[in-house]
C-alpha cells in the first residue's frame, strides 16, 4: 500500500514568510528614510516616527498572530543579553520622565526608543523564516547606501556644483536628514555593510557594493563632516584591528594582510604628522588648520562649535541629579540653570541647545545612573556578540556580517562622541537593525528551540503602546506644521493668524516645540500684539509653567508685568532670565526700565552700573543717567542692597 502524501502546506505561506524578513529590512534602511513632511519644523523626525509606528503596527501583529510565522517563531532569541538591556534601556527612559519638569518634552524620546525596540524584536524573530537573510541584510545595505548616494550627489550637484565646496555652502547638502553632519555620518555608518557585502556577495551585488561604498566614501570626504570623518577613522581602525586579528573564517588572503598593515600604519604615520604640522606656518599646515580646526565659517566661535562648553555645562547638571537625571527631553530646559559665569556662551552661534552633541552625557544627564549604566551594558553586550558571533561563525558569509555590524557600530559609537545620532530616528532604527544581527548572529551556535510566544500577554500591552505612540506621533505632527504657520505670520505681523494657527497647535500631548519654545507662547505674544494684554500675561505663565528657563518666555512676560503695573512680578521675572543668561546685557536694560518705572530708581542705577561701560548701549546710557537724576531728586534708599547689586535667584 502506497504512503499517504503529507497534506499540502497552505499556499502562499512559506512565500508570504519568507519575503517578509527582505521587506522589512527594505522599509527599515530605504523607504523609512525617504520619508519627509517639508511643513513640518524639523522635516524627517516626527514624520519618520510616525511612519515607523504604523510601521510596527502591522507587522508585529502579522509577525506574532499569523498561523504560518508563529510555527517559525523562536522566542529564545529575545533573551539574548542586548534584547534584555535594551528593554532596560527603555524602562530607564520612561522611569526618567518621574523628574522630569516637561513630561510631554520627553515622549519623543520615550516613543523613539520603543520603537527602535521592537524593531530589534521584530528582526530577532522575523528574519530566522528567511534562510539566506544574512545576504538580505547586506543586499539591503548596499541598496540603502546607493540609494542615499544617489540622493546626497544629487543635492551636492544641483546646490554646490562641481568642485570641493566651501564648508559653509555644505550646510545645504542634508540628504532628506535634518543637518549635513548627520547625513554624513549615516552614510558612514553604512559603508562598512556595503564593502562586506562587496567581498561575499555574488558577482552583480559585489560590483554594485563597490561603487555605492565608492560614492558614498568621496561623498563624506566633499561635505566635509568633521564628526563623519573621526566616525569614519574609528570604523576603519576597528575593521583593520580585526582583519590582522584572524577572524578564520574571513578567508583574508596573506597579502590582503600584508595590505592592511602597510596601510594601517601609513594611516597611523599620516594621523601623527598631521597632526604635528596642523597649525604650523607651512602652507600644508595652514591649509589643515583652516579644514580641521580653525575653519573661516567659524570664525567668530569656538572651533569645536561650543561643544566643550555645553560638556561643561552638562557635567554640572550631571552632578547635580546622578541618579534620577532630569527627564528624558528635559535637557534644554535646564541647561541655563548650569551656566555660571565662567562659562561664556555668548561667542555661540545659539543659547537654545537641544542636545549637548555627546550622547553618553545626554543619557546620563537626563536619564541618571540607570540609563547610562543601561545604555552602555546595552552597547557594549552588541559589540561582544558581534565579535563572538564572528570568531563562531562557520562561513565567510557570516563572519563578513559581523565584521560589517561591527565596524557600523563603531562608527556609531565615535559619531556619538561629538553629535547626536541618538536622537534620529534612522539612525535608531539602523542601529537596531545592527543589534538584531548581533543578537542572532551570537545565538546561532545554538539550536533552535520554538518557545511558545504568549500572543494574548505580549500583544495588547505592545499594541496599546503602540497606539499611544501613532496618538502623539500624529498630535506633534500636526502641531509642528501649525507652528511652522504661527511663525511666519509672527514674522510677517499678522497676528490674527498666529494666535489661530498657536490655538490649533496646542495639544496636551506636547506643549514644546522642536525648538523647546511652548506653543502657548506664540499665543501669548499674538494676544500681547492684539492688545488683550490679561489674556496674554495667562498665557505666558502657562508658557513659563511649562518651559520655565526659556528666555523668550521669561523677558517677554517680565515686560507684560511691568506693562500691567505688576512690577514686583515683573523685576523677579527679569532677574530671574538675567541669573539664566548673564551673558545678555540687553536682560539687565530691560530690568533698569522695569525699576525706573516702579520709581526704584537706586535699584536700577545699581543694575547699570553693574554693567561694564563697554558694553552699555546708547539707550543704557541714557536710562542711567535719568535714573541717576531721579534719584538725586528722590534719594529713597534700595530696599535691600544685596539684591540689587545681584539678580534674584530662580525660584
Amino acid at each position: 500500500m502506497m504512503d499517504t502524501p503529507p497534506a499540502p502546506e497552505p499556499r502562499g505561506t512559506t512565500d508570504w514568510c519568507g519575503l517578509l524578513p527582505a521587506a522589512m529590512l527594505a522599509f527599515l534602511l530605504v523607504g523609512l528614510n525617504l520619508i519627509v513632511d517639508g511643513a513640518a519644523y524639523d522635516v524627517s523626525q516626527v514624520p519618520r516616527l510616525l511612519a515607523l509606528l504604523v510601521f510596527l503596527a502591522v507587522v508585529v501583529p502579522l509577525v506574532v498572530l499569523h498561523p504560518g510565522a508563529a510555527a517559525r517563531l523562536d522566542t529564545t532569541v529575545l533573551r539574548q543579553p542586548l534584547v534584555l538591556a535594551s528593554a532596560a534601556y527603555l524602562v530607564a527612559c520612561l522611569l526618567s520622565l518621574l523628574s522630569a519638569v516637561n513630561v510631554s518634552a520627553g515622549l519623543t524620546d520615550v516613543f523613539r526608543t520603543l520603537a527602535a525596540f521592537l524593531v530589534l524584536c521584530a528582526l530577532c524573530l522575523a528574519l530566522p523564516w528567511d534562510a539566506r537573510w544574512r545576504e538580505r541584510v547586506l543586499q539591503a545595505a548596499v541598496a540603502a547606501t546607493a540609494v542615499w548616494a544617489a540622493i546626497g550627489w544629487g543635492e551636492v550637484i544641483a546646490k554646490l556644483g562641481f568642485g570641493f565646496p566651501d564648508r559653509r555652502a555644505c550646510e545645504a547638502v542634508t540628504g532628506l536628514m535634518s543637518n549635513v553632519n548627520l547625513f554624513a555620518g549615516f552614510l558612514v555608518m553604512l559603508v562598512p555593510l556595503c564593502l562586506c557585502g562587496a567581498v561575499v556577495l555574488s558577482a552583480r551585488w559585489r560590483v554594485a557594493g563597490g561603487l555605492a561604498a565608492m560614492a558614498a566614501t568621496m561623498l563624506v570626504v566633499v561635505l566635509q563632516s568633521r564628526a563623519a570623518w573621526l566616525a569614519f577613522g574609528a570604523a576603519a581602525a576597528s575593521g583593520a584591528a580585526l582583519l590582522l586579528g584572524g577572524w578564520r573564517h574571513l578567508g583574508v588572503p596573506a597579502w590582503t594582510r600584508r595590505a592592511v598593515q602597510c596601510g594601517a600604519s601609513a594611516a597611523a604615520v599620516a594621523l601623527v604628522a598631521g597632526v604635528v604640522v596642523t597649525g604650523s606656518d607651512s602652507a600644508l599646515g595652514r591649509w589643515l588648520d583652516r579644514l580641521l580646526v580653525n575653519r573661516p565659517h567659524q570664525a567668530d566661535s569656538p572651533s569645536d562649535g561650543g561643544r566643550t562648553l555645553i560638556w561643561q555645562a552638562t557635567c554640572r547638571m550631571i552632578a547635580d541629579h546622578p541618579l534620577a537625571g532630569v527627564g528624558a527631553g528635559n535637557f534644554t530646559i535646564r541647561l541655563h540653570e548650569y551656566q555660571a559665569t565662567d562659562l561664556d556662551l555668548s561667542t555661540l552661534h545659539t543659547d537654545n541647545w537641544v542636545q549637548p552633541h555627546n550622547d553618553y552625557l545626554w543619557v546620563f544627564a537626563e536619564k541618571g545612573l540607570p540609563g547610562i549604566i543601561a545604555f552602555a551594558t546595552l552597547l557594549t553586550f552588541a559589540i561582544l556578540a558581534l565579535h563572538r558571533g564572528g570568531r563562531q561563525s562557520p562561513d565567510r558569509l557570516g563572519a563578513w556580517l559581523a565584521l560589517g555590524c561591527l565596524m557600523s557600530l563603531v562608527a556609531y559609537l565615535a559619531l556619538s562622541l561629538v553629535d547626536f545620532p541618538l536622537d534620529r530616528v534612522s539612525h535608531q532604527v539602523l542601529v537596531a537593525v545592527l543589534m538584531a544581527v548581533a543578537a542572532l548572529l551570537a545565538g546561532s551556535a545554538r539550536p533552535a528551540a520554538a518557545v511558545p510566544l504568549p500572543a494574548w500577554l505580549v500583544l495588547p500591552p505592545v499594541a496599546v503602546a503602540i497606539g499611544l505612540g501613532i496618538a502623539y506621533s500624529t498630535a506633534a505632527l500636526h502641531q509642528e506644521r501649525e507652528v511652522m504657520v504661527a511663525r511666519r505670520a509672527q514674522r510677517d505681523g499678522d497676528w490674527e493668524t498666529m494666535l489661530a494657527a498657536a490655538r490649533r497647535a496646542a495639544t496636551p500631548w506636547k506643549t514644546l516645540d522642536p525648538l523647546v519654545v511652548p506653543v502657548s507662547f506664540f499665543e501669548g505674544t499674538a494676544l500681547e500684539r492684539l492688545g488683550r494684554l490679561p489674556e496674554a500675561v495667562a498665557c505666558l505663565e502657562r508658557a513659563r509653567a511649562e518651559n520655565p528657563n526659556s528666555l523668550s518666555v521669561l523677558t517677554n512676560l517680565g515686560t507684560l508685568y511691568a506693562m500691567t503695573s505688576r512690577f514686583d512680578e515683573a523685576v523677579e521675572c527679569l532677574a530671574s532670565a538675567i541669573d539664566l543668561y548673564p551673558d545678555r546685557v540687553d536682560l539687565r536694560h530691560n530690568l533698569a526700565v522695569c525699576l525706573i518705572d516702579a520709581g526704584r530708581f537706586a535699584e536700577a542705577v545699581a543694575v547699570l552700573e553693574d554693567v561694564p561701560a563697554a558694553q552699555r548701549s546708547d539707550y543704557m546710557e541714557s536710562a542711567l543717567a535719568h535714573a541717576r537724576e531721579q534719584l538725586a531728586a528722590d534719594p529713597r534708599p534700595i530696599p535691600d542692597a544685596e539684591q540689587a547689586a545681584e539678580p534674584a535667584p530662580v525660584p
